[in-house]
C-alpha cells in the first residue's frame, strides 16, 4: 500500500486532517484504499474498485456520505480508480407554499383555457376575456379540460418524484408553470420537480428520467379514450370557415379511433385536447437532449456518447423548426443551450445497466413514437366547401367538307374548393331537310355526319383545380357537299354544386364558312357592339344566303339591314352584325345566334356573340 500523502496545500487545517481521516476510514468500508489526499476542493482516496460489488458498495458510501451533508464521486486517473468526495453547497430552504401558490395559479389558468375550448367546441362567442365571466363555462370547461390536464401534468412530475425518492434522491414536489390563455392557449407551459442533488448512478438517471413521461403517459390514456367518445359534435360550413387551430394527431390516437371513430368534420372535445396535450408533453419531454427526461434517459443508455446524439436532434428540430414554421421546437432548442446542451454525469458512471433498465428504455423509445408528431399543431385558414365547376371549349361550331375528320373537344375545370362529380348527358338533333331528329349516345350517325362518342364518360371526378380536356370526332360521308347539320346538346349536372349547365355543339356539313364562330363581348346595359364575320363560300356553285338573328328582343335591339348575302364560288364576304342592349338589361349572360340558311332552309353557317356586363363570369 501506498503512503499516504493527505494534504496537498500547506499548513492544512487540523479540522480538515481530522475529516480526512474519518473518511478513509468509512470509504475503507467498502474499498481497499490505496492512496488518499486532499485540497481545499475535495478528499481524494485512491481505491481498488471490484465492478461486481462496486454498485451496491458506492451506493452504500453515498447514502452513509449523504447524513454528512456530502457526496462521492468516481474517477478514472492515470489508470486508477479514485473516489472523489465532496462537500455540498449551502442550500436556501425549500418552502412547500410556493408550489400551493404555483399549483393554484395553474388550475385557475387551465380553467380558464378550459372555458374558452368549452365555448369554442359548443360555438359560443365569448371571447378570452369574456369568458371569466361566465360561471358555466369555467365549470365545464374545468371539469373537461383543465382537470384532466392538471392530473396528466401531475402524474408526470410525481412519476419523477416518487421514483426519485425510490433512489433515495431528494426532489421537490412539482412546480407547475402558469400561462394566460391570452398569451397559450392551454393555460399551462407544463411542470417540473427539482432533484436537489445529484443523480447517482446511470440506473437511476433511466429510471428517473422515464418515471415521469410513462406515469403520464399512461394517465393520458383514460383521457384520450374519454375524450374521443365525447367528440360527437361536428362542424358546420359556417363553423369550417376562418382561422383554426390544427392539430395533428400521433399514432397513438390512431389506435383509438380504431374503437371509437370520429365523423368527418368532427370537433374535438376539450378532454381529448387535454389527452393530446398529455401526449404532446410526452413527446417533448422524451426528446433525448440535454437535461430533458429524454436527455437523462439517453445519457444512462449511451454514456459519454449521448452528446453526439444530442447535437444531432437539435439539428434534426432546428430543419424542422424552419421548414415547418412550428418554432416550440426553436424554443426548446433555445431552452436546451440555456439549461446545458452536455448532460452532467451521474456520481457513478461506470456502473452498467440491468435489463430492467433497457426495459424501461425501450418502452420510453416506444412512447416516444407513439406520442410524437413532427408538426403537432399549426393555424390554418378554412374556406367552407365550394362546389363549382365551369366548361371551356374554343369554339361550339365544327365544319366539316366531304369525307372529312374534325375532333371536337371541351374542357371541364373544377373551379371550387372541394372535389366535385359532374354527370355528362348528351342528345342529338339531325337537320335534313328542314325535319328534326332526336336520338342518344353513345353512337349517333346520320346520313351524312357521324359522331363517335364511345370515349366520353357517364360521370367524371375533377380534383379540387383539376382540369380535365374530352374529344370526339366527328365525320362528313365521303361524295358531294352535303347540307347537314348535327346538334350536339350535352348537359352536365352537379348535384353537389346544385348547377346544371347545358352546352351546344354544332356540326355543320357545309359548302361555307364562318369565323369568327363564337366572340364574347363585355358591354354595359345600353351600349351596343359590332361584330365582324367573314363568310367564304368553299363549293363551286354560287350560295345564296338568308342571316336570321335570334336572342332575346325583350333587352335586345337589331340592326337587321343584311338579311341576304350571295356568294359566287370560292368568294368571301365580311358581314358587319350590330346588336344593342337596352337599358332595362341587368347584365345577365345573352348568347345572340346568328344562323345562315340556303334557299330550302337547311342550316350552312353559325355564329355566336356572347353579350355579358363587366363583372360577369366568362364564357363556359
Amino acid at each position: 500500500m501506498k503512503e499516504d500523502a493527505f494534504s496537498l496545500i500547506p499548513d492544512p487545517p487540523q479540522e480538515a486532517v481530522d475529516m480526512a481521516k474519518k473518511l478513509k476510514r468509512l470509504v475503507g468500508r467498502y474499498y481497499s484504499v490505496l492512496e488518499s489526499s486532499f485540497d481545499e476542493k475535495g478528499f481524494y482516496f485512491t481505491v481498488i474498485l471490484d465492478k461486481k460489488t462496486h454498485p451496491d458498495n458506492f451506493e452504500a458510501l453515498r447514502l452513509a456520505l449523504k447524513k454528512m451533508n456530502m457526496f462521492p464521486r468516481v474517477v478514472s486517473k492515470e489508470g486508477e480508480w479514485v473516489i472523489a468526495i465532496f462537500r455540498y453547497p449551502e442550500r436556501g430552504r425549500y418552502s412547500i407554499r410556493v408550489n400551493i401558490l404555483l399549483l393554484a395559479l395553474t388550475v385557475f389558468t387551465t380553467f380558464w383555457a378550459g372555458a374558452t375550448l368549452w365555448e369554442d367546441y359548443w360555438g359560443g362567442s365569448a371571447g378570452a376575456l369574456e369568458v371569466l365571466t361566465h360561471p358555466r363555462a369555467l365549470l365545464y370547461g374545468g371539469l373537461s379540460f383543465g382537470l384532466p390536464l392538471m392530473a396528466i401534468l401531475g402524474t408526470h412530475e410525481l412519476g419523477h418524484y416518487f421514483v426519485s425518492r425510490r433512489h433515495n434522491v431528494d426532489a421537490s414536489l412539482p412546480f407547475f408553470i402558469p400561462i394566460p390563455p391570452l398569451i397559450a392557449p392551454f393555460g399551462t407551459f407544463g411542470a417540473l420537480i427539482s432533484v436537489r442533488e445529484n443523480i447517482p448512478n446511470r440506473r437511476a438517471l433511466v429510471e428517473i428520467g422515464a418515471a415521469g413521461p410513462i406515469a403520464g403517459f399512461m394517465m393520458a390514456l383514460p383521457v384520450i379514450y374519454i375524450g374521443l367518445k365525447l367528440s360527437t359534435k361536428t362542424l358546420t360550413p359556417d363553423e369550417l370557415s376562418g382561422m383554426h387551430y390544427i392539430i395533428n394527431l400521433p399514432l397513438i390516437f390512431y389506435f383509438f379511433l380504431k374503437f371509437v371513430p370520429l365523423q368527418q368534420n368532427a370537433a374535438l372535445h376539450p378532454t381529448a385536447i387535454a389527452g393530446w396535450i398529455g401526449v404532446f408533453v410526452t413527446a417533448l419531454n422524451l426528446l433525448p437532449m440535454g437535461q430533458l427526461d429524454g436527455g437523462h434517459i439517453v445519457r444512462g443508455v449511451f454514456g459519454e456518447r449521448a452528446k453526439q446524439i444530442s447535437l444531432g436532434f437539435i439539428i434534426i428540430l432546428l430543419i424542422l423548426s424552419f421548414t415547418t414554421g412550428f418554432l416550440t421546437y426553436l424554443f426548446f432548442v433555445l431552452l436546451v443551450f440555456l439549461f446545458g446542451l452536455i448532460h452532467p454525469p451521474p456520481l457513478d458512471d461506470i456502473s452498467p445497466l440491468r435489463g430492467k433498465q433497457r426495459i424501461v428504455a425501450f418502452t420510453a423509445l416506444l412512447l416516444f413514437l407513439l406520442s410524437f408528431h413532427p408538426v403537432p399543431i399549426y393555424v390554418e385558414e378554412f374556406k367552407p366547401p365550394h362546389y363549382s365547376f365551369e366548361i371551356q371549349y374554343a369554339s361550339n361550331v365544327t365544319y366539316l367538307l366531304p369525307g372529312e375528320v374534325e375532333e371536337v373537344s371541351f374542357t371541364l375545370y373544377n373551379t371550387g374548393n372541394e372535389p366535385i362529380d359532374i354527370e355528362i348527358g348528351v342528345w342529338g338533333a339531325y337537320y335534313t331537310g328542314g325535319e328534326l331528329n332526336w336520338t342518344s349516345w353513345p353512337l349517333l350517325k346520320g346520313t351524312g355526319i357521324d359522331v363517335r362518342l364511345e370515349d366520353l364518360p357517364e360521370e367524371v371526378t375533377l380534383k379540387v383545380g383539376e382540369r380535365r380536356t374530352f374529344r370526339f370526332t366527328a365525320e362528313a360521308a365521303p361524295g358531294n357537299i352535303t347540307r347537314e347539320a348535327l346538334l350536339l346538346e350535352m348537359n352536365f349536372t352537379s348535384e353537389r354544386a346544385e348547377k346544371n349547365i347545358t352546352e351546344r355543339f354544332w356540326i355543320l356539313a357545309s359548302p361555307i364558312r364562318v369565323t369568327p364562330s363564337t366572340k364574347d363581348f363585355i358591354v354595359h346595359p345600353g351600349n351596343g357592339i359590332r361584330y365582324n364575320l367573314t363568310v367564304k363560300n368553299l363549293a363551286r356553285f354560287d350560295l345564296s344566303l338568308s342571316i336570321n338573328v335570334t336572342g332575346r328582343w325583350g333587352v335586345l335591339e337589331m340592326d337587321r339591314n343584311i338579311t341576304h348575302l350571295t356568294l359566287g364560288p370560292g368568294e368571301e364576304r365580311g358581314v358587319l352584325i350590330t346588336i344593342f342592349t337596352s337599358d332595362s338589361w341587368s347584365g345577365e349572360k345573352e348568347c345572340v345566334e346568328i344562323a345562315m340558311r340556303d334557299e330550302d332552309g337547311r342550316l350552312l353557317g353559325l355564329a355566336y356573340a356572347v353579350l355579358k356586363a363587366p363583372g360577369e363570369s366568362k364564357r363556359g
